[in-house]
């Protein structure tokens, strides 16, 4: 659908003026898409899976990110839980998945890297360097954090398996390490030094 709004705003529209306010709006439907098609997933979702979806859509609608690939991106709730899939328009290594099963458990994954948050947290102290009040917020804070460019993952391959480091960006620009990670291999070669993924999908124009 993209791709066809495009085509009519560049090759059907003859004056500026006339062009001007086609793309305003096919912006401004895009923008209400962003994030109606995850509040239009089938399925009945429970008030954990409810929260996330609601909060998931709130900062589609507050950032309208320009590299969200909308029609690659999906949503799913089933007997297995509530599913959301984002990809990045330009960079499919930088994508996010959040699973919310429903059951207090709800995991985050980006790129080579995977974080729980569970309804009990909170109680045991668990500390997060993003704002997060109890699990359902830290996980809306990581995904934002994703989106606007804040976390950066560093993986090292080993034979073995690879080596993950999470960083936040904090409000200084200075980046905090908050994850150390890995994944069991086999891998083949050896890095000294880490593949770098800064995921961000709002910067205009490509990314490096």
């Amino acid at each position: 659908m993209a791709h066809t709004w495009r085509s009519v705003c560049v090759c059907r529209i003859g004056s500026c003026k006339s062009a001007r306010l086609f793309c305003v709006i096919r912006w401004l439907w895009q923008a209400v898409h962003m994030t109606s098609w995850i509040l239009e997933v089938e399925g009945a979702l429970n008030p954990e899976q409810r929260a996330v979806a609601e909060g998931l859509a709130a900062i589609l609608e507050r950032l309208n990110p320009p590299h969200l690939d909308v029609a690659g991106s999906s949503v799913v709730a089933d007997t297995n839980g509530f599913h959301v899939t984002l990809l990045h328009s330009n960079r499919p290594e930088l994508r996010v998945d959040v699973d919310a099963s429903g059951g207090g458990e709800i995991v985050v994954s980006y790129g080579k890297e995977h974080e729980h948050f569970r309804s009990e947290d909170a109680e045991v102290g668990r500390v997060w360097p993003f704002p997060s009040e109890d699990h359902i917020q830290a996980t809306l804070a990581l995904v934002e954090c994703l989106l606007t460019g804040r976390i950066e993952l560093q993986v090292w391959k080993r034979p073995l398996g690879v080596k993950t480091r999470s960083y936040w960006i904090n409000e200084d620009g200075q980046a905090e390490l908050f994850l150390r990670g890995g994944t069991a291999g086999p891998y083949f070669g050896w890095s000294r030094t880490p593949e770098i993924y800064r995921f961000d999908y709002t910067r205009p124009g490509p990314i490096p």
